[in-house]
């Protein structure tokens, strides 16, 4: 038996109709014998008549009262053992979570639990596993993190061994260099790892509705010095588009595509381009450089991972930045695409979110 309602309802009409039953027939055995008794000593006269038909309506009212004295307090019990019985499974349910270590994100059993209780069941174990999923990441993010910081942390010291040892101006300046070389690296890793923890846990931010062209103008404008130094051109095409989300993730998005096509691509033009469906709003950001190899572009979006084609020599490079976009892109319910440009070098990174439009009548 599959439903607890059911169940219940079964019980306790099995219940009340046995009460009922062993009620009637002791109430009906009684009244028999009064009857009997005034039929075999019939009254003498009418008064008597009279006086034995009050005695008889009398005794039968007392004898319908006094099984039901009994009756009520044993209906109570097989009630309550009735209900127990039908929320045993509710009882080995709570149970079971309450006998559950921290650590132990197994699913529950569902097998012969009434249908009342088997959606409860299925939403805690998808809790369980979003919550295993949650652990595993952040176990996988620290150990990454832990090593990633490890390598700048290292080089600081080894820079400051050397400027300490340095017998030549010239020497020591250099270490000194690369020390602040290190530190920049160090803090661009930290603020990339800061984001992506803000992000995993929830992105809980205030929505605004805003345009994509002035973010992408502000980051151009950022950018324009490295740019100048690595003689790349950065282009801004014509469009614009609102969306719903928050600056500051918007901007770390727009900023960390044109920080990968300029660090990592090689590229001498990045172009960066607005467009819009009716339900839609595209970004894409295209370079002429390198590329990314058709093999490695689903993997350039994990966490730390750096592409074969990347510059390594980039002292900011974290391998987070493609990841940290996949991220945001995820939370505000887009999409994030890696395609070759139509001249055929380069690649081109498509972003595509809903339009503040359409995120109002959704």
């Amino acid at each position: 038996m599959k439903s607890l309602r059911l169940r219940l309802v079964l019980l306790t009409t099995a219940a009340v109709a046995v009460v009922w039953l062993v009620t009637a027939f002791f109430t009906w055995r009684s009244a028999l014998h009064e009857i009997e008794e005034l039929l075999l000593h019939p009254p003498a006269t009418a008064r008597h008549m009279q006086k034995e038909g009050a005695d008889l309506a009398g005794d039968i009212a007392e004898h319908l009262l006094q099984p039901m004295l009994y009756a009520l307090p044993g209906l109570a019990l097989v009630l309550m053992v009735a209900v127990g019985f039908s929320l045993r499974p509710l009882r080995r349910l709570t149970g079971d979570l309450a006998t559950r270590a921290p650590n132990r994100l197994t699913p529950i059993d569902s097998a012969d639990t009434p249908n009342e209780i088997v959606p409860l069941i299925r939403r805690l174990n998808a809790l369980f596993a979003e919550i295993d999923r949650a652990r595993e990441n952040e176990r996988r993010f620290t150990a990454d993190a832990s090593h990633e910081l490890r390598t700048p942390l290292a080089a600081l010291r080894a820079q400051a061994q050397v400027a300490l040892g340095a017998t030549e101006g010239a020497q020591r300046q250099h270490a000194l260099e690369q020390i602040i070389l290190g530190c920049d690296r160090a803090t661009h890793l930290v603020t990339q790892l800061l984001t992506l923890a803000r992000l995993d846990a929830g992105g809980g931010t205030a929505m605004q509705e805003l345009s994509l062209r002035p973010i992408a103008e502000d980051v151009l404008a950022g950018a324009a010095g490295d740019a100048i130094a690595r003689a790349c051109d950065l282009v801004l095409g014509e469009g614009d588009a609102r969306v719903k989300g928050d600056p500051a993730l918007l901007q770390s998005l727009v900023r960390n595509l044109v920080d990968n096509a300029l660090r990592h691509g090689g590229a001498t033009q990045i172009e960066l381009a607005i467009a819009k469906t009716s339900t839609r709003a595209t970004l894409s950001v295209t370079d002429n450089g390198r590329g990314i190899a058709a093999e490695e572009r689903s993997r350039v979006l994990q966490r730390f991972y750096r592409s074969a084609s990347a510059d390594f020599s980039s002292p900011l490079g974290s391998g987070l930045g493609l990841s940290i976009v996949k991220r945001i892109v995820e939370l505000y319910g887009g999409t994030l695409d890696i395609a070759t440009p139509a001249a055929g070098s380069g690649v081109s990174l498509i972003v595509s979110l809903p339009l503040a439009s359409a995120a109002r009548t959704a």
